[in-house]
């Protein structure tokens, strides 16, 4: 059949979401994971996804401990929320944050989320009150809303680790009253920030300010911590990088694929428009499985059902549009799914809070704009090669060749048809029409290789072709 290729297509696709990434790192057994935490590392999603699936792993694979060495201004809320309660509070192995040289913001609050902190000689933590993504100031009742719940989700946090809860409120929430912390006055309106000394100073209930001790590196950390093991750096491997660029183009792809099918369809043979739309959606859901996303077999086996469900609909029984918006629908979901996060879906979407319509538009926003981008990217593709690849060169070539000494059913272009009047046969039933609408729509011929120039009459019209026989009829009639 000279569309079998499309299923090539969809098992590529397939096995495309084969996890690669498990194969190209090693093992944090007995080790000591080290996650560094850079100037732009909370402000990415990627970043979050990424240092989320290293704590899962180190859990999993029982490593000895996790240290994440900051030096961060911050970075989005939520989702460093999430992080805190999700990932890093139920882990059963140590975790230490080494302040190197500062964690403010949100990298204050992961601070606080591990079991122990260091500081740098040279170091501060805190200021982690709440603003805008655009740094605006916000409404008040928003900012009180916003404050009340995420000082509840560190408040669960930081009880549960040990620290002062009042010194980590302070860094969150300004305080209409002067407030003292060992040897730092804190004015009215305020937040706080304390630096690597300050921290570490110990009170007189012989606990520490915050921090557990001074640092001057992460094996010094270790040191004091007693934890003799080989330390391995969590760095996005290859496959990851090139995954992460990759799900970031998810739109072009899209619109590559679809294009590319449009093309193989309106091209006989298995040419240019396959192998377009094979690579695109193979790079798809590698890219989008290697970024952490829902890009698996799954979703690959969704893509698969639905251009089976569209090979049914224009090869089996056209015109009846059950098979082919069962099959839209398929390839729909296939790639909205392909590019949701699964640890936004697990940690978010399963655990029931559907009904928090900002957390819901967060997970599903994203990848909902990726597949509108690229919808209508391949809406517009479909159109220009709607009105320029009959008259194209690859067309003329392609159709050219065919004519000219093809196997017997290839296709054969009718650049132009007998504008008077042709037959068209469906059972028992013949009915006469135009054919100038038939101009630069490609034929079948059921009678083996026809030699250009053979007038012919058209007697089935499928989909994307229409079914010849040699015209055997006297000229004129």
């Amino acid at each position: 059949m000279k569309h079998i290729h499309l299923l090539l297509l969809a098992f590529l696709a397939l096995f495309a979401g084969v996890p690669f990434r498990a194969a190209a790192e090693e093992s944090f057994r007995d080790k000591v994971v080290l996650i560094p935490v850079g100037e732009d590392a909370l402000t990415s999603k990627q970043s979050f996804g990424f240092m989320n699936r290293i704590l899962e792993r180190a859990q999993k694979e029982q490593a000895r401990a996790v240290v994440f060495e900051m030096n961060t201004p911050g970075g989005l809320a939520w989702e460093t929320s999430e992080m805190m309660m999700k990932s890093i509070q139920p882990l059963t192995i140590p975790t230490y944050a080494y302040v190197n040289p500062k964690a403010m913001s949100a990298g204050a609050l992961i601070s606080a989320a591990c079991d122990k902190i260091y500081m740098a000689p040279v170091s501060s933590i805190g200021a982690a009150g709440i603003i805008t993504s655009s740094g605006e100031e916000m409404d008040p009742v928003m900012r009180k809303k916003a404050e009340s719940a995420f000082w509840a989700f560190t408040r669960s946090v930081v009880t549960e680790k040990g620290y002062r809860p009042e010194v980590i409120k302070a860094m969150m929430i300004p305080s209409e009253e002067v407030q003292e912390f060992g040897p730092v006055k804190l004015e009215k309106g305020a937040l706080l920030t304390l630096t690597g000394k300050e921290a570490a100073t110990r009170l007189d209930d012989g606990k520490p300010l915050l921090a557990q001790g001074t640092a001057t590196s992460v094996a010094d950390l270790l040191a004091q911590e007693k934890v003799d093991a080989p330390v391995v750096t969590a760095v996005p491997t290859a496959f990851e990088k090139i995954g992460l660029w990759i799900a970031w183009a998810s739109p072009l792809l899209i619109l590559l694929g679809i294009g590319g099918i449009y093309m193989e369809f309106k091209t006989p043979g298995f040419g240019i428009g396959g192998i377009v739309a094979i690579a695109a959606f193979a790079l798809f859901f590698f890219g989008n499985n290697i970024a952490g996303n829902l890009a698996g077999y799954e979703t690959a086996a969704l893509l698969v059902l639905g251009v089976i469900l569209l090979c049914v609909e224009f090869f089996v029984i056209p015109g009846t549009f059950i098979a082919a918006i069962a099959g839209g629908i398929c390839i729909f979901l296939a790639l909205f799914g392909g590019m949701i996060s699964s640890w936004e879906w697990d940690n978010v979407i399963r655990g029931g809070q559907w009904e928090d319509f900002n957390t819901v538009a967060l997970v599903l926003g994203v990848p909902l704009l990726k597949l509108v981008l690229g919808l209508t990217g391949g809406a517009i593709v479909i159109t220009i090669l709607m009105k320029y690849l009959p008259d194209s060169v690859l067309m003329r070539r392609v159709t050219n060749a065919t004519v000219s000494g093809g196997p017997a059913g290839e296709a054969v272009a009718l650049r132009a048809s007998r504008s008077e009047t042709g037959e068209r046969r469906h059972g028992t039933e013949a009915q006469r029409q135009g054919h100038d609408q038939w101009r630069n729509m490609r034929g079948f011929s059921r009678q083996g290789i026809l030699i250009k120039g053979t007038p012919v009459r058209v007697v089935d019209i499928r989909p994307f072709d229409l079914v010849v026989v040699r015209d055997e009829s006297p000229a004129g009639e």
